[in-house]
């Protein structure tokens, strides 16, 4: 059933790579455009253009594809001059800091023939078509109509179903103001949040922590993962409550989407936005027992550089870990060793050729 729905899902799209792949080469002014996306550093879904192209004009339908190794779309407006409009304020311009950058041109095509509304195409027009997926299409049809919630190739996220409660399920979910060095209101990918609640502070509360075992620097390593942690709070008189305060609200988002319901030492924790913008230092005397610590300056952070390479190794949470910078000296069975010493049992094991 799977292998049916993903086939499905994908036709319109590849009908639109088959028709360009047949000369759809750069036309005059259309009410269709062409959107190449560069340096794709983070994941672009259709959700997030149709929030950023909707800010122009109304956009009847989305295509989207990939080709030659790049993530590219066909959108359609109304009319030739909210095209120009739509071209005019945004080629060049990025989704997010300094990556995702939108080319566009003037597609030959005249209109777009959408035959799904799902991750990968969508006719705003007609928002009852299937997605292509037959049980999802049955279902919705026995519970009364509307189009079934949108699938994420990232997959549920454990929210509401589909788009109706997520993100497509799990992405574009729209920032309240600027992103920094991106377009105004611009989605921020993989942020598994719900619509309406958008991501705008850099701060996150994270609770039902084992009280035991959660420290500032546990945390920091955790969410390093997904971000650069400036500071790490747990709660006085709620300890297995704390706050962690992310570099950029994307970030926080990233952290968000990924950690959000994972069990971390046997315990389901929860990730939310906090009401906090910053995490505060305990004042000169203040009691702490240790339990803020401020990693601003700390040597292992892994996305200090823009556009750093890190941010393509983003995953979920998995039992398989990627070992770097291994002495050659070292063997397998000095690997099993040291994590089995720390109390972890090694499933299997394998070096790169």
């Amino acid at each position: 059933m799977v292998g049916v729905f993903q086939n499905a899902s994908a036709q319109a799209a590849l009908q639109a790579a088959q028709a360009l792949s047949g000369g759809d080469t750069q036309g005059g002014p259309n009410t269709v455009l062409r959107i190449i996306i560069e340096h794709m550093v983070y994941p672009v879904t259709l959700d997030v253009l149709q929030q950023i192209f909707s800010r122009v004009g109304k956009v009847l339908k989305i295509v989207t594809f990939t080709k030659n190794n790049s993530f590219q779309a066909l959108i359609q407006y109304p009319d030739v001059v909210t095209a120009q409009a739509a071209k005019l304020q945004l080629d060049g311009q990025n989704i997010y800091n300094s990556c995702c950058t939108l080319r566009i041109e003037y597609s030959k095509l005249p209109s777009l023939n959408v035959k799904y509304n799902n991750d990968k195409s969508r006719d705003y027009t007609n928002p009852s078509l299937p997605t292509g997926d037959p049980t999802l299409d049955s279902s919705a049809f026995i519970l009364g109509g509307g189009t079934p919630g949108m699938l994420s190739p990232f997959g549920l996220h454990g929210l509401a179903p589909g788009l109706a409660g997520g993100f497509p399920a799990g992405m574009g979910v729209p920032f309240a103001g600027m992103v920094p060095g991106g377009l105004p209101g611009a989605s921020m990918g993989m942020t598994g949040r719900l619509p309406g609640h958008p991501m705008t502070g850099s701060v996150l509360l994270v609770s039902n922590l084992d009280e035991e075992m959660a420290s500032p620097e546990a945390l920091f390593t955790l969410f390093g993962v997904y971000g650069d942690v400036q500071r790490v709070k747990i709660l006085f008189n709620k300890k297995d409550n704390a706050l962690v305060q992310m570099l950029e609200p994307h970030q926080a988002s990233v952290a968000l989407s990924h950690l959000d319901k994972v069990k971390v030492w046997g315990r389901q924790i929860r990730v939310m936005p906090s009401k906090h913008q910053t995490v505060q230092m305990p004042k000169d005397g203040q009691p702490d027992a240790g339990l803020t610590k401020d990693f601003t300056n700390s040597s292992l952070h892994r996305f200090k550089k823009p556009g750093s390479k890190n941010y393509q190794n983003i995953y979920p949470p998995s039992a398989t870990l990627h070992l770097s910078n291994i002495p050659p000296h070292v063997t397998e069975q000095d690997i099993r060793q040291a994590f089995e010493v720390a109390s972890f049992d090694v499933k299997a094991f394998k070096f790169f050729p």
